[in-house]
């Protein structure tokens, strides 16, 4: 084998430090779908306008600051959850017609590149609708930075808009595409408006989730507070054997608490608690590529990400976090 030079080493060494602070755990912000919307706007006969939403949807945001084009965005619509407020055309929308919604039940967009232009945003990256995948572009307004809620939780906020032609992406609705008297009865190009709000949950906030010591997370983070690490998986011991309704929000919760005090062993060993107990839940391990990610085991934290996509595609949080741990 050949001998590497120091300052060929260095550079490697420097090159991989580089890579493994690249991803910083803090800056992933799931989308709060309480506080976002996707609105878009048709045109009817040439002249009337006919707007509609969508009313599920779920993602993630990656935001540095300090880094606005590490800038990132991934995000899931159903198709099911369209409105329009009448009944019969939202049928329609989502028959064959349209949208397909039982062959084709999601709108997805994963970025690519987002790049300062002016005083906003450029992103760029590929949207799937029905069977067509295409690479798009479209601006969004400045980014004003984190922010803190009134439960002190961080939050940023992203708007935009884009304006797509249906057609390209299949969505023909050819009883309605009949032009007469020059005037198409639907537009083929659709105005799309969004605001997305992601939120990360802080101290203050966690603890209304811990404060009662008779729910299963807040007993179990009671009895950390009494006598640590021990105390608290002997509590879930003892809940285990007395109540089989628990799932994997009561040592979750309680790790993530521990995460933002600081205290990452213990919040990894409640973490590796919990994969024990339900080894199939994809939020288990988006948790442990989260802490892995926090003490800098980059390697394990990736590896924990992409199983937790493996058990379930629509982990948005995976997917934003692999796009920066590659």
């Amino acid at each position: 084998m050949k001998k590497l030079t120091l300052p060929v080493f260095l550079f490697i060494l420097f090159s991989v430090s580089v890579q493994a602070q690249k991803f910083d755990v803090g800056n992933l912000f799931p989308i709060d779908k309480g506080h976002s919307y996707v609105e878009f706007v048709a045109t009817y006969m040439g002249y009337a306008k006919v707007r509609g939403n969508f009313g599920n949807f779920y993602g993630s945001i990656y935001y540095d600051p300090n880094n606005v084009n590490q800038t990132s965005v991934s995000f899931q619509i159903d198709v099911e959850s369209i409105n329009t407020n009448h009944d019969w055309r939202d049928k329609d929308l989502k028959s064959e017609n349209w949208f397909g919604a039982e062959k084709f039940p999601h709108i997805k967009f994963i970025s690519s590149k987002v790049q300062k232009e002016g005083e906003g945003l450029k992103v760029t990256g590929e949207l799937t609708v029905k069977e067509t995948t295409k690479t798009i572009s479209f601006n969004m307004a400045p980014a004003i930075g984190v922010m803190q809620d009134t439960r002190g939780d961080d939050q940023v906020i992203f708007t935009g808009e884009y304006t797509l032609d249906r057609s390209e992406f299949g969505i023909k609705g050819e009883r309605w595409s009949r032009i007469k008297e020059g005037i198409a009865a639907v537009s083929n190009k659709v105005s799309i408006e969004f605001s997305m709000l992601g939120k990360r949950f802080n101290e203050r906030n966690l603890s209304n989730f811990l404060r009662n010591p008779k729910s299963p997370p807040g007993a179990v983070f009671a009895a950390y507070k009494e006598g640590g690490l021990d105390a608290a998986l002997k509590q879930y011991d003892t809940l285990k054997s007395e109540r089989d309704d628990l799932n994997s929000n009561a040592l979750n919760l309680v790790a993530y608490m521990l995460m933002k005090q600081n205290k990452d062993k213990d919040a990894l060993a409640i973490m590796e608690r919990n994969q024990k107990e339900f080894p199939d839940v994809s939020n288990v391990y988006d948790s442990l590529g989260s802490i892995h990610a926090k003490m800098g085991k980059m390697k394990k934290a990736k590896d924990f990400y992409n199983k937790s996509l493996e058990l379930n595609e629509k982990n948005f949080n995976a997917v934003e976090a692999l796009k920066h741990l590659k």
